[in-house]
């Protein structure tokens, strides 16, 4: 997935907290930041599968599901926030 510098820059900002993955409000508000600024580069499509493959070569992470998973409850997040971003013309 070839994402835009400035939705790249928001998504390594989100993956520099060494608490990324918590759902603390500071990670969540950095998540939805990339969010943000990925709707802006490129519009209310998702790739969901490319963008996991993305976040977890970013993020380098080991064997084990539970970051996988903390992955894919995120992107089911910004899926359904760009989906209703869609639906209601925003």
């Amino acid at each position: 997935m070839t994402l835009s510098r400035p939705s790249e820059e928001k998504l390594h900002i989100w993956l520099a907290s060494p608490t990324w993955h918590t759902s603390h409000t500071r990670d969540m508000a950095r998540w939805f930041d990339f969010v943000d600024q990925y709707q802006r580069d490129h519009g209310y499509a998702l790739n969901e599968d490319t963008l996991q493959q993305k976040i977890e070569a970013l993020a380098a992470l080991g064997p084990g599901p539970a970051l996988e998973n903390v992955i894919r409850q995120r992107i089911s997040l910004a899926y359904r926030i760009l989906e209703f971003l869609d639906r209601t013309g925003r």
